[in-house]
């Protein structure tokens, strides 16, 4: 989903949820949204 649809879906901010995908970037150590995905399947978690 896009930051947009999230932010509609869970009745927040898209500068919100931008901020929380950043953090969750910097926090596994990945470079960008397609890495975090990589890591999130490799992982298990989706």
């Amino acid at each position: 989903m896009s930051s947009k649809e999230i932010a509609n879906a869970l009745c927040i901010s898209k500068a919100t949820v931008d901020t929380h995908r950043q953090n969750i970037i910097h926090k596994w150590e990945v470079t960008n949204t397609a890495g975090l995905m990589k890591r999130a399947v490799e992982g298990g978690c989706i």
